[in-house]
């Protein structure tokens, strides 16, 4: 349960077995004090949740808290492998995590820095959506066209906005909510036209299985 093609996967892999050896101590930190995966993913949405209620002129305190949300969604995973606890649940709750940026950010930067509601809404709610498409799209084997991805550029452009004291989000939100909003009806085009040619193509193998037996002579009775 992903949300990556197959290119980003193996690249995904090769960084994984980087990031695991970077942090290897802070690993075996975690594993001495008997944490757990799913509770380093909560703790980075604790850290995130603090980053968004911090007063704007906190900026380094933002700055800091964003890193540890980062740091611990980059931890949850290799910790599970290490414990031999991977599985599809931690998968989810790391999911979950992982996107929570793109709902609660958004959000302060309404706030925080007066962004423009609507397109922190249209982009956080497109974003969102496409992701869970792509997630959908990979548990079927539907290949999707490559496609950007920009939550952490969003999570530098907000703690910009708030050390500059001024809004630097909401053209990039318009734009990037436009993107994925048009990613999404493609991506929703390719998997409707996968389910509706399995569909055509189990029909068409149901009419042939009539034909053949329908053209199967009926047995005699030789009594």
């Amino acid at each position: 349960m992903d949300y990556f093609n197959a290119r980003e996967r193996a690249k995904q892999h090769a960084f994984g077995a980087k990031r695991e050896q970077l942090f290897a101590g802070i690993i075996a930190l975690l594993i001495r004090v008997k944490a757990t995966p799913n509770q380093v993913s909560v703790l980075g949405v604790c850290f995130l949740g603090l980053a968004c209620v911090l007063p704007s002129q906190w900026h380094w305190g933002v700055a800091i808290c964003l890193v540890l949300y980062v740091l611990c969604d980059g931890l949850d995973g290799p910790l599970a492998r290490t414990l031999g606890t991977a599985g599809p649940g931690g998968s989810l709750v790391d999911m979950v995590a992982d996107q929570m940026g793109v709902v609660l950010l958004p959000a302060a930067a309404i706030h925080h820095i007066q962004a423009w509601g609507p397109a922190m809404v249209v982009f956080s709610s497109a974003y969102l959506c496409f992701i869970a498409l792509v997630v959908y799209a990979n548990s079927q084997g539907i290949k999707l066209r490559p496609f950007v991805r920009v939550k952490y550029v969003f999570f530098g452009l907000y703690w910009l906005s708030l050390a500059l004291q001024r809004d630097l989000v909401t053209c990039f939100a318009a734009l990037c909510g436009a993107y994925y909003v048009l990613e999404g009806a493609v991506a929703l085009k390719r998997m409707y036209g996968f389910h509706e040619s399995r569909r055509v193509s189990g029909a068409a193998k149901g009419e042939e299985a009539r034909e053949e037996a329908e053209q199967e002579p009926e047995p005699t009775n030789t009594e």
